[in-house]
């Protein structure tokens, strides 16, 4: 169902590769031939709605109900593709160049970023990392989530498989699929693949009320993962009985002041949790400046 390599797009982008395959779409990278440079490119492909025959570049919709949802999930796909290239000046998120339709579905072109995802990156660390490195790795995603909160956005899918480390150390926050606008009443859930340990509660109810602490609660998930090696329990599972333990408690070393902070960034209500991300990341450094930068040279060798 891929497109086969050499396929041109827009007379333009020719398909080099296969760079990866989610449930809603497909990612390849691919040569811009006016600009002379690489390329990601995203094709929204469902799989659960669509399909393309061996060989060929047109995409085909099931019939009945599917032909309803492709089309909303399509809409969404160039909202997405509207909220990553609001933030394409920001060196923390990924950047968009360009949208187009083509072959009954959409494409988005992306920068070609080289490197390791952070759940890869810590797959090469032995699973777990230091309290320093974490928060090297992280406080940039914070500061980029802090500008898309600012013009009420939220990402609601943070996790280790979103924040990228690229070869000459920046860090990037990928997959804005999830992303929406949060204005009173539409802030309520919608559908979405949801990952347990890191989607907060409020994300598996229809009546629940989603803001910046719900992202709070996912990068909280994502630095408890790097600490401690373990992803936490699922909300749902912590809101009958919360076993999720101090990362102290597993032979983590990180400062009081910051594992209180986490701890309450990963509070099962949101109401207990920071409300914003300036407030978690201003804790989370107990009004210290970072003691490590990310450098180069720490993902040199991982890729």
């Amino acid at each position: 169902m891929y497109l086969p390599q050499g396929t041109e797009l827009q007379s333009r982008y020719v398909i080099e590769s296969l760079l990866g395959h989610g449930g809603f779409g497909i990612t390849y990278s691919a040569f811009d031939r006016i600009l002379k440079v690489r390329v990601a490119i995203k094709e929204y492909l469902p799989r659960q709605l669509a399909t393309r025959a061996e060989g060929q570049t047109k995409v085909s919709v099931y019939s009945g109900d599917a032909i309803q949802h492709y089309q909303y999930g399509l809409r969404k796909f160039m909202e997405e593709a509207q909220a990553v290239a609001r933030f394409s000046h920001h060196p923390n998120i990924v950047s968009a160049r360009d949208y187009f339709e083509a072959n009954g579905t959409a494409y988005m072109v992306m920068e070609y970023v080289e490197g390791v995802t952070l759940k890869e990156y810590l797959n090469k660390k032995g699973g777990r990392i230091s309290f320093e490195e974490a928060q090297g790795i992280m406080m940039p995603v914070m500061d980029a989530l802090r500008e898309v909160h600012q013009v009420g956005l939220l990402h609601r899918d943070v996790s280790p498989d979103n924040v990228y480390i690229t070869t000459s150390a920046q860090v990037k926050i990928l997959d804005f699929g999830a992303a929406r606008y949060q204005a009173g009443e539409q802030s309520k859930s919608l559908s979405v693949i949801l990952k347990p340990g890191y989607a907060p509660e409020e994300q598996y109810r229809s009546s629940g009320k989603q803001g910046p602490w719900t992202d709070i609660y996912a990068v909280g998930a994502t630095i408890y993962k790097a600490l401690t090696g373990k992803t936490p329990p699922d909300a749902l599972d912590r809101k009958e009985e919360d076993t999720l333990e101090p990362p102290s408690q597993l032979g983590v070393a990180i400062p009081l002041s910051a594992e209180e902070a986490l701890l309450k960034a990963l509070a099962v209500t949101a109401s207990q949790r920071f409300q914003s991300m300036g407030e978690f990341q201003q804790a989370l450094m107990d009004g210290e400046p970072m003691t490590v930068q990310f450098q180069a040279g720490m993902v040199q060798d991982q890729s």
